[in-house]
């Protein structure tokens, strides 16, 4: 029965393509474990608390500046022959909204985070902020352009050796704190984006150049939905350390941020099979068969795994710094809980984005990004970094609430979807 599991797994596009992207999360995450836990041994919490905050600056300037062009590669690449424009266009945007967007945020650095003005204050560091922030950009897209393609094992391949890289040229700049973790990100981007784009071309008929060709304003309808959209889903998680940083502290802020880095781990399931799913949806007399397989398999992946962050969370924090274990292991397990209702709205998202009904994800992350920040803040007053996460999970269980209540028969659903899992663990391949 294992042997045929596995084997059916295996011949099924989504399912193949879902499990290297998960893989791809959980290789990665590993490895940036190791980094944070040597991190933690070379740097002061301080110095992870800035680089914490000044990386979900990057990452958030990096999903603005992206305009959903990641999400819409995944969408046409597939369906259009036009694979060389259509990619070399899509960089040639993203590498012009990064460099646009980092500018304001540094520029508005007196505004959102005053606490960062005396890292960022010199020509170097802003520099290497922004190729850091291009370099992240163009990464997702070249990842983008792999799932696409169903070669999402060439994502696995760039993605391990932008963590081993880094995690190799860490210690050795220990000496520049903060900016130290920074640069040892930029040195493993480089070598990721070398590999990303030397494979590339196995995937798609490509050769890189920097031009804009009138195909991306075809893409620009389901590329500005997606883009508000992810701005939406994304911006809780990489506002909410900023926001600790500047409501308690660098030590409170990077504690969040570790804890949030491992609930990653149980978001990206979700991600990964959204993503796969994404890509599937081009065949749609497969459609809805490929939503429940989807659901199904979501559920078998993210259960034991969110049993293994409760019960062994507090340990696998203490590697970093016990005391991390100490101060982020209520959050991280409440951030684990919250992966569940996370799933559920991250599945009913890519339903609607195969269905072109942009607008329903736009509205469902609204309102999850708007119901966090509003208990965020008092929460985090009230009960510190634990107040942030709970804001996360309440807002979440709100959108899964909504994703529920328009299945018409939610009862039913849940117990003929635990029955197949029971029963037909193939998923009826």
């Amino acid at each position: 029965m294992k042997k045929r599991y596995v084997i059916n797994i295996f011949r099924d596009s989504l399912l193949k393509n879902s499990i290297y992207l998960m893989a791809t999360s959980f290789i990665t995450s590993f490895i940036g474990f190791f980094f944070w836990i040597v991190a933690a041994r070379y740097y002061s919490p301080n110095d992870i608390g800035i680089t914490s905050a000044i990386f979900s600056g990057i990452s958030l300037i990096s999903m603005i500046g992206s305009l959903g062009l990641s999400r819409a590669l995944t969408f046409y690449l597939p369906r259009d022959k036009n694979t060389d424009k259509i990619i070399n266009s899509c960089l040639t945007v993203n590498i012009i909204s990064s460099i646009i967007f980092s500018l304001i945020f540094i520029i508005g650095l007196k505004i959102w985070s005053p606490e960062l003005i005396s890292t960022l204050n010199n020509v170097e560091n802003i520099s290497i902020f922004i190729i850091v922030t291009i370099a992240i950009s163009i990464s997702g897209l070249i990842g983008a352009a792999f799932t696409a393609g169903r070669r999402s094992s060439f994502q696995m391949v760039k993605e391990t050796t932008y963590h081993f890289v880094k995690l190799c040229a860490l210690i050795f700049f220990s000496e520049f704190g903060a900016m130290g973790i920074l640069v040892s990100i930029g040195i493993g981007l480089t070598f990721s984006l070398i590999t990303g784009f030397s494979l590339l071309s196995k995937v798609w008929k490509y050769s890189p150049s920097l031009n804009l060709d009138p195909i991306i304003k075809n893409m620009a309808s389901f590329s500005v939905g997606n883009y508000v959209a992810d701005i939406f889903n994304n911006a809780p998680k990489l506002i909410l350390p900023i926001m600790i940083l500047n409501l308690i502290g660098a030590k409170s802020a990077g504690y969040f941020y570790i804890a949030i880095m491992m609930a990653g781990l149980l978001y990206g399931i979700s991600q990964s099979i959204s993503s796969s799913l994404l890509v599937e949806s081009s065949d749609r007399d497969k459609f809805w068969n490929n939503v429940n397989k989807s659901i199904k398999f979501n559920l078998v992946v993210i259960i034991p795994g969110l049993v293994l962050f409760v019960v062994f969370g507090k340990f696998i924090l203490g590697l970093f710094n016990p005391s991390y274990a100490e101060n982020a292991t209520i959050t991280m397990v409440i951030l684990t809980i919250t992966s569940i209702p996370v799933s559920l709205v991250n599945i009913f998202n890519t339903v609607r984005n195969s269905q072109n009904k942009v607008l329903s994800m736009v509205k469902m992350n609204i309102i999850i990004a708007i119901i966090t920040f509003i208990l965020s803040i008092p929460l985090i007053r009230i009960m510190n970094i634990e107040g942030a996460a709970i804001s996360y999970l309440m807002a979440n269980t709100v959108g899964a609430l909504i994703v529920i209540n328009r299945i018409k028969d939610p009862k039913e659903f849940t117990l003929k979807l635990l029955n197949d899992i029971k029963n037909d663990m193939s998923y009826d391949l």
